[in-house]
């Protein structure tokens, strides 16, 4: 399959904000927001195959859901060994759920010791979701190392500018001065004060990524891998929060800013 860089970057980020959607969905919409989660790795080649290149052997999803569900908590589930194996394995069940419409706030409630239907969908996302969604992710990240995503690119902060070069290349200057700072502040205070209106998992999310970000800039030396981290964990909320324009708004220019320091 022929990619090229945006085209990766494409794919990411909106697997990133179908992730997202799943680790957060209610109870209730499980099997709906499920239905657009299994389409969207059918529908990616790139993931697909990821994906599929586990069915080392014969997985009886349909019997490992129920040997599980019927233990009284007394057996959990055991994928792998490998990544790839366990990613099929999880992506099986997945597949058996939303084939039979199973209600996981039901069926798992004894496995994991809560009682609340929503925090036992927390606690299968956080278990066996979750493995799926990170292992597609670090496949992600390793095809975008291997098409020089990531190639000898140097960072550094020093003398109030900011240096950026790549291997062999001539260092640009930027200057980080008090109007950069004060760019940086005025985007940070446009988001935290505009959270009124946003769900408290949502608003959390937002806090931990902007601080997150706005404390590795004022550091002498940012690490790229961190403010990468932070503009992931932003670049789904967009579409979240786009009932609440200036927000998003200025979700969006954060990003935008500390996309121009990551080439």
């Amino acid at each position: 399959m022929e990619l090229n860089r945006i085209e990766l970057k494409k794919i990411t980020h909106d697997f990133n904000i179908i992730s997202s959607r799943m680790m957060r969905v209610k109870h209730d919409e499980y099997n709906i927001v499920l239905k657009k989660f299994i389409a969207f790795i059918e529908e990616n080649k790139i993931i697909n195959d990821y994906v599929v290149s586990g069915k080392t052997g014969e997985y009886d999803a349909e019997a490992d859901y129920m040997a599980v569900t019927r233990s009284n908590g007394e057996k959990i589930f055991d994928f792998g060994p490998s990544a790839e194996e366990e990613s099929f394995q999880i992506y099986s069940l997945l597949k058996f759920i939303l084939e039979k419409n199973a209600d996981i706030s039901l069926g798992f409630s004894f496995i994991y010791g809560v009682s609340k239907r929503q925090e036992v969908v927390k606690e299968f996302n956080d278990r066996v979701l979750l493995v799926l969604i990170q292992n597609i992710e670090g496949h992600l990240t390793k095809i975008g190392y291997d098409m020089g995503m990531d190639e000898k690119t140097y960072w550094n902060i020093t003398g109030g500018q900011v240096n950026i070069a790549n291997d062999n290349a001539t260092v640009n200057a930027v200057q980080n001065n008090g109007a950069s700072v004060e760019e940086i502040n005025k985007l940070v205070d446009g988001i935290l004060d505009n959270l009124d209106d946003v769900d408290s998992d949502t608003s959390e999310t937002i806090v931990d990524s902007v601080t997150m970000i706005k404390e590795e800039l004022m550091k002498p030396t940012p690490k790229r891998a961190i403010l990468a981290n932070g503009i992931k964990l932003l670049a789904p909320i967009v579409s979240i929060v786009n009932g609440v324009p200036l927000l998003a708004d200025n979700i969006q220019a954060l990003i935008t800013y500390v996309t121009s320091f990551i080439p």
